[in-house]
């Protein structure tokens, strides 16, 4: 099963930087009603909705998580081999 960025960002809710408040901020329930089902790059997906829902200065913040994301990722799919 491959990590998805709303699974990882859930996870991150309890952290106390500004990727935990960038996780508790945004309200996840929600996300599927703003993500267009067109697209089927999860990270543009994401990033339509940042723009859309979060204060501007939480794009910077969007994109070190996404960072901290693929690293994530990739270390999930490596523990597969």
């Amino acid at each position: 099963m491959m990590l998805r960025f709303e699974e990882w960002l859930t996870g991150q809710q309890n952290r106390k930087d500004v990727i935990g408040d960038f996780a508790r901020m945004l309200d996840l329930n929600d996300i599927h009603q703003q993500a267009s089902k067109r697209k089927l790059d999860e990270h543009r997906n994401w990033a339509d909705v940042v723009i859309k829902l979060a204060q501007p200065g939480y794009i910077d913040v969007f994109n070190s998580a996404w960072q901290e994301f693929l690293l994530a990722k990739k270390a999930a799919l490596d523990a597969l081999d």
